[in-house]
């Protein structure tokens, strides 16, 4: 045994007594996926995976029952000087990821109950579900809005570019938890994390199908809640900076499958501004499924149930394409 095996050997067992452990097998600068579009509207950061620390996390302490085999980690990785990516990452048993596991990014909500279903909390379940059949699911915290509010000017096109990157950083760490990578990953996004699913698709290509769930069309539409944007030239102003970077204009670019899901009473959505959105997703292949329930889509079984029929549906076409 060399000495740099030995080190690594005193190095690994330290960290994992610490419960922290660095991404050892994952070192070196990202890889760029951009798609034509990502490359055009999302400049590429370059970031070292060797920054990535994960932290394990007991199942318990945020309420998952029946744990079981699966593992569950905090992850944090610096990207610049004035920001760290976070996120949880869920995955399953190793056997099972190797044989036939994919990758799922989840995009959470900007709302709900504290300790319940808040932000990233919503996945939580979800995201333990897919991780037992071997799947690796990884559910960033966001930036922007989450921690840093809307400005309400064209200084929001940044925050916006960052936090695809974000979402991407994302994805890099679901697809170095595998030896053999997937083809393919899912993402699956809420409220506005549904918006930033549609961009992340537009701008990688690793993103092979999404499901879209109760978003609006624009980001002013909810913007305008947290920052006051007058009418008239600043609005005007508002709408012509962020419009390349809309929900509702790079739709239009995905041509991978979608499912949306709405809710006929949602409190912050219109059917109208809904219907645009699925009118626009003129190039992908789609379907929109309707329930007599509110914003909270996660909340309510059925609607939990069948999205997770249809991702699996669309795993099963992806691992058939594997010989699976």
């Amino acid at each position: 045994m060399t000495l740099w095996r030995l080190f690594m050997d005193v190095v690994t067992k330290v960290l994992s007594v610490c419960g922290i452990m660095m991404a050892l097998s994952s070192c070196g600068t990202r890889e760029d996926y951009a798609t034509a579009t990502g490359k055009r509207l999302f400049p590429f950061q370059s970031v070292s995976m060797s920054r990535l620390v994960l932290t394990k996390v007991d199942p318990g302490k945020i309420k998952l029952k029946d744990a079981g085999a699966i593992r569950v980690y905090t992850y944090a990785i610096k990207v610049n000087s004035k920001y760290t990516s976070r996120g949880y990452l869920f995955e399953g048993p190793k056997d099972e990821r190797e044989k036939s596991g994919n990758a799922i990014l989840f995009g959470h909500w900007l709302g709900g109950i504290s300790g319940v279903d808040t932000s990233e909390w919503e996945f939580f379940a979800e995201a333990a579900s897919y991780a037992r059949e071997g799947n690796v699911c990884v559910i960033p915290l966001g930036h922007h809005p989450w921690i840093e509010s809307s400005t309400g000017t064209a200084e929001d096109v940044p925050l916006v570019i960052d936090q695809v990157n974000d979402y991407r950083l994302g994805l890099d760490i679901a697809f170095s938890r595998f030896k053999t990578k997937p083809p393919k990953a899912m993402i699956i996004g809420h409220d506005y994390g549904a918006m930033f699913s549609i961009l992340t698709a537009a701008a990688d290509s690793r993103i092979g199908a999404a499901v879209i769930m109760a978003p609006v069309s624009c980001f002013y539409y909810w913007n305008r809640i947290f920052h006051s944007i007058p009418e008239g030239q600043i609005l005007d102003a508002y709408k012509e900076a962020m419009l390349p970077y809309e929900p509702i204009t790079l739709i239009k670019e995905l041509s991978i499958p979608l499912l949306f899901q709405y809710g006929e009473s949602d409190q912050f959505v219109s059917k109208g501004d809904a219907l645009s959105l699925i009118d626009a997703a003129i190039a992908s292949p789609m379907e929109a499924q309707w329930y007599k329930v509110t914003h909270n889509l996660t909340r309510y079984p059925l609607v939990t149930a069948e999205r997770k029929k249809w991702v699996g549906s669309q795993f099963e076409r992806w691992n058939a394409s594997r010989g699976i």
